[in-house]
């Protein structure tokens, strides 16, 4: 489910994990994520302590890219590691080189297995980086950082370092991957295409799916911008 207010997210993976395990639903875990900046949040601490209590199956990943929008993480907290800060809700934590495909898929099975045997929650902490800037609404992180910072970031870019694991092991290839974007682009040209004929949304159509049975004063509105709508 979305959730913009920075570190909400684990409360609510708190509490769906909570109706996973009440449910019994042995196979089925909640996760949800959160960036560096978010773990200073009073939230997120809450999410965990309820997830930690209660010992449900809920994983808690920290996109650690090393800023909060501009604010640098070691200005964000003292603690040495952002993973250890789920110690004090009892949660064991893990680091995981963020860069690292095949590494991230295997510490994330690894906790699935570990939840879903029924040992309560996990965090895992995702060492990154955010190559740009962190919103198009006026961020610049030319003002923050410094290009001999970023550079060896780019030396580690997940898709470069995949790439070639799958060519060194004759999986993939330069044709293959031309081939591909070929395919992509034009299934995103006919997607495009489909999307521009749809009809412009109305307001009343939105209120409409806004609750399955509009609240009185919900159909008010609706009544109100239908009427403005049919001029």
């Amino acid at each position: 489910m979305p959730q913009i207010i920075i570190g909400a997210a684990y409360n609510e993976a708190a509490g769906v994990a909570m109706g996973i395990k009440k449910n019994k639903e042995e196979d089925a875990i909640a996760f949800t994520y959160t960036g560096d900046g978010g773990t200073s949040q009073g939230d997120s601490y809450e999410g965990m302590n309820f997830a930690g209590a209660f010992q449900v199956p809920a994983l808690f990943i920290v996109q650690n890219n090393g800023f909060a929008i501009s604010t640098p993480r070691k200005k964000q907290t003292a603690a040495p590691t952002l993973a250890q800060k789920a110690v004090a809700a009892g949660i064991p934590s893990v680091q995981v080189d963020g860069m690292d495909i095949l590494a991230c898929y295997k510490v994330a099975k690894a906790a699935r297995d570990y939840m879903v045997a029924g040992n309560g929650p996990v965090m895992i902490e995702t060492l990154t980086y955010r190559y740009g800037a962190h919103s198009s609404a006026g961020d610049d992180p030319k003002r923050y950082r410094t290009k001999e910072e970023t550079q060896p970031w780019f030396d580690k870019d997940p898709l470069i370092r995949l790439r070639k694991i799958l060519e060194d092991k004759g999986l993939w290839s330069e044709e293959q991957e031309d081939k591909l974007i070929d395919e992509y682009k034009a299934s995103f040209k006919e997607a495009i295409k489909e999307a521009d004929a749809v009809p412009a949304d109305k307001v009343s159509d939105m209120l409409k799916r806004t609750f399955e049975i509009p609240t009185p004063e919900m159909k008010k509105e609706i009544d109100k911008f239908e009427a403005k709508e049919s001029k």
